[in-house]
């Protein structure tokens, strides 16, 4: 660069934690280290530097960050003001669009939204389900509004897809950066696992409800029954995840299923260790035609699970079919008796699970940091 370009980043779901954030701090990450001028506007509440650095394991101790008191509308009034300043706007969004007014800028958009009209609004009205209808009014803005963009950045070809063909929204894939989270030397343990955010939601829902009926069946076909299933996410402190939390502890009652909430880093690098197999259902049942937002929209947790020798058994759905080789790093399923059925096999079978093993941990090799810093630059700087 002939000079040192500012970029913003805005996001009104810090305090979410999950993969979004990452992926946007994952920016902020390689942009300071090439060098750019980069401020973080959050607010007050929501974000904490040193909070989120620990729990995503990012380096962004040289960014700026301008906290604003007030709600989400003072926010994104305030960051559409301040984006004037900028060369760069990096914003992620589920719904709402924000009138960025820097020089070029790019949107993280999430969610490979299925048909949004007046008739699905209107529909979501007639259900009581108002919430969700506001929600499509505002969609319907941000995607007649994206043409206007420089970019919308997305994580996969499955997301970028499901633009493209409904709604005519071309976009660029900057799949996420993953962590390396493999510790060598770490001996294997029956231990299957699954990672991911619990709540319950139309979009992108984990489905541990079929997870842990899923282990229930496999439990009785165990040849040996020290296996024992592992759930580890994050849980928000509203009255409906901590609802659905419960409901789950409830379904697992009797079995070897341990839940492990809001679990700390180095907690989540030795569940990836120890487990042997990893279990995800995100988009089980969905047509992902009519609904490929409740569809998994890439598998972050799958690569981590992959960097570590654990072996995936996911659903075929969504942006796993991307990273999943079927049958040589890990197993595709489309029912829960197929889930059962693959995962009994790799059991059975050390030789075959030893060979899976090695090809998932040389498929996370194409997704690395340094990866996605690469991509990342050469859109910025073709």
């Amino acid at each position: 660069m002939s000079a040192t370009k500012r970029v913003l980043v805005y996001s009104e779901y810090w305090s979410t934690r999950g993969g979004g954030e990452k992926y946007l701090l994952s920016i902020v990450e390689t942009l300071l280290r090439a060098n750019y001028d980069v401020t973080i506007i959050a607010q007050t509440a929501s974000f904490d530097r040193d909070a989120v650095s620990r729990f995503f394991q990012v380096d962004i101790r040289t960014a700026h960050v301008q906290l604003v008191d007030g709600d989400l509308t003072t926010l994104r009034l305030q960051a559409q003001e301040l984006s004037r300043e900028f060369d760069i706007c990096f914003y992620i969004t589920n719904y709402r669009y924000l009138d960025s007014r820097a020089r070029q800028t790019f949107v993280v958009l999430q969610i490979p939204y299925g048909p949004v009209s007046v008739v699905t609004l209107l529909a979501k009205v007639l259900k009581g389900d108002f919430k969700e209808a506001a929600k499509d009014y505002f969609r319907r803005d941000l995607l007649n509004r994206l043409h206007e963009t420089q970019a919308v950045l997305v994580y996969s070809k499955f997301v970028s897809d499901s633009l493209d063909i409904i709604h005519d929204i071309p976009s660029t894939i900057l799949e996420p950066a993953i962590d390396d989270f493999l510790v060598e030397g770490t001996p294997k343990e029956r231990v299957i696992l699954s990672v991911g955010r619990f709540f319950r939601g139309l979009y992108n829902d984990k489905r541990y409800d079929v997870l842990i009926e899923a282990f229930k069946q496999l439990y009785k076909q165990l040849p040996n029954t020290t296996w024992q299933y592992r759930l580890v996410g994050s849980c928000g402190n509203d009255t409906e995840s901590q609802r659905y939390l419960d409901e789950l502890r409830v379904a697992a009652d009797g079995l070897p299923i341990y839940f492990h909430v809001n679990t700390p880093y180095e907690d989540l690098k030795r569940h990836y260790n120890e487990a042997t197999i990893f279990w995800h259902a995100a988009g089980f049942g969905v047509d992902e035609i009519k609904h490929p937002e409740r569809a998994e929209h890439f598998g972050m947790s799958t690569i981590e699970a992959m960097s570590a020798q654990c072996v995936p058994v996911v659903v075929n759905r969504g942006g796993q079919k991307e990273i999943v080789s079927h049958g040589k790093s890990g197993y595709l399923w489309s029912s829960v008796e197929e889930l059962v059925e693959h995962t009994l096999k790799l059991i059975a079978d050390q030789q075959l699970l030893s060979s899976m093993q090695a090809h998932a941990r040389e498929r996370f090799r194409d997704f690395g940091r340094n990866q996605f810093a690469r991509k990342l630059l050469a859109i910025l700087e073709p």
